[in-house]
């Protein structure tokens, strides 16, 4: 007679391997998910960087890929490397890593696949903050709704600091929902070192502090031990800050008169603050961020291109609008009191510090540059996904899966025909013929 079983205690041991065993087969499966979907993006990415080549659409909203594109010679454009010496450091570091390609890759082609996978890092990374925020069953379409977003899949088709400034700040949260969960100090310095990345690649990156420093005050309030560690994280700003006006600007690249400050003041001076621009503003960052209201725009006044700054251009666009009407209805069932969430869990704790992050960029945005806000919006898509899809997955709302399910489908159409152009596949076809 087993002595286990006489004591009761047989199928509870097996009981509790079987849980633990079944709980890691779960893992492993979400990560081979997880890996999955971020090479499905890094496929995508990459060849929608080449359809955007050949449409010549690379260069729309403000963007600077004509800076970036030099990089695929091993050049460098000054005032890039001035402003955002971290993409130009990965875009030399790529060309060079991946040269014995070159018989079989042109190096521009090579370049834009850095950027795809620079994306792709950020979709992975997205995945880990959901799986720390969302039950299991919702992490990859959460995945899936993040790499699909307008902003994400566009700047990751294009030679743009715009994508690795999102990564960087996709890979901040991520870092930090976990360290909020685990305190330990490798995690803490790891936390700080991404911090520091991100401001070399774009000062205003500093905003990303707001997230633990609000989540600090409101959890432990001015407690000395949280005030030291959050004092030592934030003087990486200053680091950051200090490496780009003396070491960058007139050691690495030639000494330029151009400083941070002086290009806020000239933004700030020649920009238009008023409710038209504050409309514009807003349709860019929260909603054509997400999803593309027109699948071919205007000449704009500034730069190449733009979207015409009013929600009533989804009127025009059938998969768009449907887009933008399922996503209404999550916010609805995450906002209702019939369906609102009486325990939003861990995650909801940080819905507050990841608004604050998230107004904090906005505002200075809307007050440096509102022309150019879908540039500038890609660095707070996971925030706004993270803001929207908690509560809604912690609510009673019936068929939660399925809807987010239609939601990808939409999404994925809306803003592949963008990519695809007013012309469609037949379009595509004829300029391929054509070249």
């Amino acid at each position: 007679m087993n002595d286990d079983a006489s004591h009761g205690l047989g199928p509870r041991v097996m009981g509790c391997r079987s849980d633990i065993a079944s709980r890691d087969d779960g893992r492993m499966a979400l990560a081979a998910g997880m890996l999955l979907v971020a090479g499905v993006a890094f496929g995508v990415y990459w060849l929608t960087a080449v359809l955007l080549d050949v449409r010549r659409a690379a260069g729309y909203f403000g963007a600077d890929a004509d800076h970036y594109a030099k990089l695929a010679h091993l050049l460098v454009h000054h005032r890039a490397a001035r402003f955002h010496p971290l993409t130009t450091t990965l875009g030399i570091a790529w060309m060079k890593a991946f040269s014995p390609l070159s018989p079989w890759f042109s190096g521009a082609t090579l370049l834009k696949a850095m950027f795809a996978a620079v994306g792709a890092v950020g979709v992975w990374a997205a995945m880990w903050a959901f799986a720390a925020s969302l039950p299991r069953r919702y992490v990859l379409l959460a995945g899936v709704l993040y790499g699909s977003s307008f902003g994400i899949w566009y700047f990751s088709s294009i030679p743009e600091s715009k994508i690795v400034t999102a990564t960087m700040s996709v890979l901040y949260v991520a870092a930090y929902v976990r360290l909020r969960e685990r305190w330990s100090l490798p995690g803490a310095v790891g936390l700080s070192a991404i911090l520091a990345l991100a401001c070399l690649n774009e000062i205003v990156s500093a905003s990303l502090a707001v997230i633990p420093i609000v989540d600090v005050l409101l959890r432990r309030g001015l407690d000395r031990r949280s005030l030291s560690w959050l004092s030592a994280h934030v003087s990486v700003v200053l680091v950051a800050w200090f490496v780009l006006e003396v070491l960058v600007n007139g050691w690495l690249i030639p000494a330029s008169a151009e400083s941070h400050f002086g290009m806020l003041l000239y933004y700030i001076m020649t920009n238009d603050h008023g409710l038209a621009s504050l409309h514009g503003f807003s349709a860019n960052w929260f909603f054509f961020n997400i999803a593309a209201p027109e699948t071919l725009v205007p000449q704009g006044p500034y730069f190449v291109g733009s979207f015409q700054p009013t929600l009533l251009t989804y009127l025009q666009s059938p998969p768009a609008l449907a887009a933008l009407l399922v996503l209404g209805l999550v916010a609805v069932a995450a906002l209702l009191p019939r369906y609102r969430a009486a325990h939003l869990g861990a995650a909801g704790g940080l819905l507050l510090p990841l608004a604050a992050f998230a107004f904090v960029r906005g505002l200075f945005f809307f007050i440096f540059n509102p022309l150019e806000a879908l540039l500038f919006s890609p660095a707070v898509t996971l925030v706004h996904w993270l803001i929207l899809l908690v509560p809604f997955a912690a609510s009673r709302f019936p068929a939660k899966g399925a809807l987010l399910s239609v939601l990808c489908v939409l999404l994925i159409a809306t803003n592949a025909g963008f990519m695809l152009g007013p012309e469609g596949w037949p379009g595509l076809a004829a300029r391929f013929v054509s070249h």
